[in-house]
């Protein structure tokens, strides 16, 4: 067996050229293949997720906050802006509204659990329904002022995490949303007072809005069935003011449609790609064996059987192609993994990136299917070559 790996490796070194041409071709189809089909299936899984992420009809933001909210729900990112604290309660008393919950965040502030800054999220636990689909698991102990959700992204040492010097206990963690969200630290609502407190005593720098510590950042609204969206919204102006309004079923469809001309152009150029290098590698092929023609009637008058040079020749296009999707999915990887969110902001859409396990077994799919086109593309061309009669052959060359 390792002989034949041997004797294979050098046939293919022997021609280097010819590997070269080969394993280019084969590295590049194998980092269209990859690259492609991560970010396909990046995008699906980011839309997947803002589905989940939504979990209400309408956002409620102040005036003028509109597009930090819609960056919110695509990015995870989070700006500061902020209502009074009883916004929610006097949306609450409108007519057709079902379900209200507030959140408020501070962004970005700076906490001794982590090298970077963290997002810190206040919730009221009793009316959620936006936090709570996305906790990895569940919890014995309802949250209180002395512990904490975290996102995905922050590691926590012994189930504690310490912020502004203070330690708190970490109940659950969030499931991966690919955003900005992974590294968020979630509190219920009535721990704000304390937390403002600690991080303004720690020197974090607080707006005036933030020291006043009676605000809200966004209201999350679902709206009984039968009742005008329009006519709601209106009499929440009435109620609280002028505001923003993010229609997040609209968002969601708008985004979904976004997402299929993406796909479909994706799509398109993948099977135009593959088609391409499939006739690049069948013309490459050709060029190879009819230069061994006279090797191969050589090999064939000396007793060597149709099967056996079939199979030579065969685990030489194994070799190459394996060697060239190997490289090509590398640098797929290289290129596409680390600069998945980059990506997804330009097509401003919610991105996902796969994980270790997923990216692994895409690898093994792309480098099956990258030799089965590999074999496909050579194998027409070798039965040919090896049906010629080796005289007839060795003649052809001579002339």
């Amino acid at each position: 067996m390792v002989s034949e790996l041997r004797s294979t490796i050098n046939s293919v070194k022997s021609r280097a050229f010819h590997s070269s041409c080969l394993i280019t071709a084969t590295a590049l189809l194998s980092f269209m293949l990859f690259s492609g089909i991560v970010i396909d299936r990046s995008l699906n899984n980011g839309m997947k997720n803002m589905d989940r992420r939504l979990g209400a009809d309408l956002m409620i933001v102040p005036k003028g906050a509109k597009e930090k909210a819609e960056n919110l729900i695509l990015e995870g990112q989070r700006g500061t802006f902020y209502f009074d604290g009883s916004v929610d309660d006097r949306i609450r008393e409108v007519e057709g509204i079902k379900e209200v919950t507030a959140q408020c965040f501070l962004k970005s502030l700076s906490a001794d659990c982590c090298s970077s800054e963290v997002e810190l999220v206040f919730y009221d636990p009793e009316t959620d329904f936006i936090v709570g689909p996305w906790i990895a698991e569940n919890y014995s102990n309802s949250i209180g002022p002395d512990s904490v959700i975290v996102g995905s992204d922050i590691v926590c040492e012994n189930g504690t995490i310490k912020l502004f010097g203070k330690e708190y206990k970490v109940l659950s963690s969030m499931a991966k949303t690919g955003t900005a969200l992974d590294t968020s630290v979630y509190f219920p609502s009535d721990a704000m007072p304390a937390v403002l407190a600690d991080a303004e005593a720690k020197s974090s720098f607080l707006t005036e809005e933030q020291k006043d510590g009676d605000i809200l950042s966004s209201v999350f609204v679902n709206i009984e069935d039968g009742y005008d969206t329009s006519k709601v919204i209106e009499k929440c102006r009435q109620k609280v003011g002028d505001v923003d309004v993010v229609y997040l079923k609209q968002l969601n469809e708008s985004l979904s449609d976004n997402l299929l001309k993406i796909t479909d152009v994706l799509e398109f150029v993948l099977i135009a790609g593959t088609v391409l290098i499939f006739v690049i590698l069948v013309l490459i092929n050709s060029v190879i064996i009819n230069d061994r023609k006279q090797e191969i009637a050589l090999s064939r008058i000396l007793g060597r059987s149709k099967k056996k040079i079939c199979n030579a020749l065969i685990k030489e296009t194994g070799c190459i192609s394996l060697f060239g999707s190997f490289i090509g999915c590398g640098l797929g990887a290289l290129i596409v993994i680390p600069f998945g969110r980059y990506i997804g902001m330009k097509l401003d859409m919610p991105y996902l990136g796969p994980g270790a396990a997923a990216s692994v077994i895409q690898l093994t799919v792309i480098m099956i299917i990258v030799f089965l086109i590999s074999l496909f593309s050579s194998l027409f061309v070798v039965i040919k070559t090896t049906n010629i009669e080796p005289y007839l052959a060795l003649k052809k060359e001579a002339e």
